[in-house]
């Protein structure tokens, strides 16, 4: 059961290791493939995303491959933490593949362990790639997350690491007499102002969003500081999709209090682009990103100083009023640490029915 380590300026081996998941899963209907192009950016180490990043790509052979990770150590994690944290990411593995996938997690231990790194948290991999499914797999996932088989968490536990991170959906019906009056009261009776993202002032908008970002998700257990080139980075190229009223700021007296983001509902559209988009697909991809079918609040933060006054509550009422004005009879807000208890209070007093659908892992290295 051989283990094969790449090298970072494996090009060969980068497209290997990319297209292993896309072919251990493809056959499942609610696989979402990433787009190759942009996955081999992240791991070429070429993406504003790896700034401050090691790391190191692992692929498990047994007459053929059957799975592959990558191990990361994020020092801007570490310092915001104060804790030699490292990664195990990419995950994707076939069933039946227990002993391989054994080693290959062995095999990106070691290499964190001679790096320093006391303790491991697994999946996680910096694209919006928090944990693994734990439920509602015959469920199409919602952007910008993904779906995984159920084997993927029984693998990890198997190699002794714990469900320790826990990540709630909520959904929302907009016809509940709950969400109904919650956010009338919301909008009728706000103590902020709120406004949409101003396509104009592309790059300083992205600039507050990291700001407020920054400021207010410190105290999280995933948080690290973004930079305003890996926004960009992430939203570039969807500048001509990109609906303003999607992207919401709450302001006091003129001054930021608050940021909120949602998003249609993409998965559909990367899901038949198969890991590619020249140019016929992109511009399949641009005519289907008009249509919206489901869309989600996924990021939600308020200044500390600011709490206390139903910020969070106007700016997702806003959000999901433009939802409503799509068409849409229900959203979702996703996904919350299980330990941000006031974002889950939030998301249930506009009558959301929470589950738990994601899970990260972690484990102490001896």
């Amino acid at each position: 059961m051989p283990i094969r380590e790449i090298a970072a300026d494996d090009a060969a081996g980068r497209r290997r290791f990319i297209r292993l998941e896309r072919e251990l899963h493809e056959g499942e209907p609610k696989f979402v493939s990433t787009i190759d192009a942009d996955e081999d950016t992240f791991l070429s180490g070429e993406a504003s995303f790896n700034g401050g990043i090691d790391h190191a790509l692992f692929i498990a052979s047994n007459d053929g491959d059957v799975a592959r990770c990558a191990a990361f150590v994020n020092r801007r994690y570490q310092e915001q933490h104060q804790e030699p944290v490292g990664f195990i990411g990419h995950f994707a593995a076939a069933p039946s593949a227990e002993g391989e996938v054994m080693e290959l997690l062995s095999a990106g231990e070691e290499w964190l362990g001679q790096r320093g790194v006391t303790r491991v948290i697994a999946p996680y991999s910096f694209l919006g790639m928090f944990g693994v499914r734990a439920a509602e797999f015959e469920a199409s996932p919602l952007f910008p997350f993904r779906w995984h088989p159920p084997h993927y968490g029984d693998y990890l536990e198997a190699a002794g690491y714990r469900p320790t991170y826990p990540w709630w959906s909520f959904r929302i019906d907009f016809a509940s007499e709950r969400y109904r009056e919650a956010s009338r009261r919301a909008i009728e009776d706000a103590q902020c102002a709120v406004r949409p993202f101003d396509k104009k002032r592309w790059r300083e908008e992205w600039e507050l969003v990291s700001t407020l970002f920054n400021r207010t998700f410190q105290d999280e257990w995933e948080f690290y500081p973004l930079t305003v080139e890996e926004w960009c980075e992430f939203y570039d190229p969807v500048k001509p999709l990109f609906d303003p009223r999607q992207v919401l700021f709450a302001e006091i007296d003129g001054e930021p209090a608050g940021v909120c983001i949602g998003s249609p509902d993409y998965n559909p559209l990367f899901r038949k682009a198969r890991g590619k988009l020249g140019l016929i697909r992109q511009l399949r991809f641009a005519l289907g990103a008009r249509r919206t079918h489901r869309a989600g609040l996924w990021m939600i933060g308020v200044l500390p100083d600011r709490r206390g006054k139903h910020i969070g509550q106007t700016l997702a009422a806003t959000l999901y009023r433009r939802y409503e004005e799509l068409g849409l009879g229900e959203a979702e807000y996703h996904i919350v640490n299980e330990e941000n208890l006031g974002s889950r209070s939030l998301a249930e007093s506009l009558g959301g029915e929470g589950r738990v659908l994601y899970r990260n892992y972690d484990r102490r290295l001896d």
